[in-house]
């Protein structure tokens, strides 16, 4: 799969479901739901249907008018899908098992990552939204450039914040409290204002449109906002609604607005200038906050594996029963698709991590380069068979790629041994040592 994001669209699998919904797309939807939810107990669904049928069930809910996007293509489809009770309760049904790891390789894949919790979130979410679906389909609001909403700083205040609707996915926020509508709409003339990507229809749920004025030159034109992508010193610069997405370097992302999706609270916030307007993170602090997030579970890795590439026999004995059962020359294919960009799911991730480096070793005990004692005794008779000819070639050629990536910034299997000095630098002498087996 080539596409890979959080959400249920951001994958290979949706967008072509997306394609399909232009023709049909009360059809292509009923479909896509009735072939999981009729898949029998146990049996394995693949990551291109578990994609497929994320985005169906988002589809749907946002059909029903309980759900939010700030892509304009996306809301049409589902104001077309004009969805049924039927797509609503298979979609619960579709929920349940794309969410079960032991049959869901989607699900398994997003726990193999330090982002399985997140994902558990986003269906337990999705589903909240589709059971809340259950009294009926809602109007969903069209708002348009100009548009003034007004939030009520809380429930039991009359007093206002303001914002200014750019587009579908933007708004500009006026400094300030209003006392009331009439002194908000005073605002719109000289306070100032900055934008921000939004969902506009979720603040609509929660404010009300005063009327429609010409936004100010100011606010007007195309805004780019930065944001933190893949690797840990990876960035983006893109506008409000996703589109036209360029990688830069840190020096130039942090003179930009963060690209995150604000609530109806933090706008409150910015506007009483209790809360700024975000800025990216640097790598030092977005690492720091990774080694803080999972400081207890790295400790036992450390203490359950090893810094060397058969370090997780657990995990190995997984991938060596992969090879017996599908041969090795689909294992030199598939980690070559990995060491070229093919194939992948993002890092840090130490599961992918372990395997690309478990097979650079088995790499270089073919090579005959790499001291047979490196191979677990308790495995003895199981080494794979090195292929022949060009795949050789294939594999040399994957695995001084993978080698390499073990002690990238982004690699998890580094964060976690740096977190034990002296298992750091044993990683490190490992890696160089593995190759100095793979070279030339």
């Amino acid at each position: 799969m080539g596409a890979w994001g959080p959400g249920p669209f951001d994958n290979d699998a949706a967008a072509e479901l997306l394609d399909r919904l232009r023709a049909s797309p009360a059809r292509v939807v009923t479909k896509v739901l009735r072939e999981i939810a009729r898949t029998p107990p146990g049996k394995y669904i693949d990551i291109d249907d578990g994609g497929a049928g994320w985005a169906a069930c988002a589809i749907v809910a946002l059909s029903f008018g309980y759900g939010d996007s700030d892509d304009d293509q996306l809301l049409d489809l589902a104001g077309k899908l004009k969805a049924q009770e039927e797509q609503r309760t298979l979609a619960l049904d579709v929920l349940k098992r794309i969410a079960d790891r032991t049959n869901s390789e989607l699900a398994a894949l997003w726990h193999e990552g330090p982002d399985g919790e997140r994902f558990d979130a986003d269906l337990q979410d999705l589903c909240s939204r589709l059971h809340a679906a259950s009294a009926g389909p809602r109007e969903l609001a069209k708002p348009k450039p100009g548009d003034l909403i007004v939030l009520p700083v809380s429930s039991s205040a009359t007093e206002l914040v303001l914002v200014q609707v750019v587009n579908s996915g933007e708004v500009a926020i006026f400094e300030g409290i209003c006392a009331d509508a009439r002194a908000a709409l005073e605002f719109v003339k000289g306070r100032p204002a900055r934008r921000v990507p939004t969902s506009v229809h979720n603040l609509l749920r929660r404010g009300r449109v005063l009327g429609n004025v010409a936004l100010r030159k100011d606010l007007k034109g195309r805004k780019l906002y930065a944001g933190e992508s893949g690797a840990i010193d990876g960035y983006v610069l893109v506008a409000a609604k996703a589109r036209g997405v360029r990688a830069v370097p840190y020096a130039e992302a942090r003179d930009y607005d963060e690209h995150r999706h604000y609530d109806a609270g933090a706008i409150i916030a910015i506007a009483a200038g209790a809360e700024p307007v975000a800025r990216v993170r640097s790598p030092d602090e977005r690492e720091a906050a990774l080694c803080a997030r999972y400081a207890e579970r790295w400790a036992a890795r450390r203490h359950a594996t090893t810094p060397g590439p058969f370090g997780d026999i657990t995990l190995l004995e997984r991938w060596l029963e992969w090879v017996e059962q599908y041969g090795v020359d689909n294992a030199v294919r598939r980690h070559h698709a990995v060491a070229t960009g093919m194939q992948g799911y993002g890092r840090p991730r130490e599961e992918s991590e372990r395997r690309d480096y478990a097979f650079a070793g088995v790499v270089a005990l073919w090579r005959e380069r790499w001291p047979r004692e490196r191979w677990p005794a308790g495995l003895a008779g199981r080494l794979p068979a090195a292929p022949a000819g060009d795949l050789m070639v294939t594999a040399l050629s994957a695995a001084r790629t993978l080698a390499g990536r073990v002690l990238t910034r982004d690699a998890e299997l580094r964060l976690i041994w740096d977190g034990a000095p002296d298992k750091g630098a044993e990683l490190r002498t490992l890696v160089a040592a593995l190759q100095t087996s793979l070279a030339e």
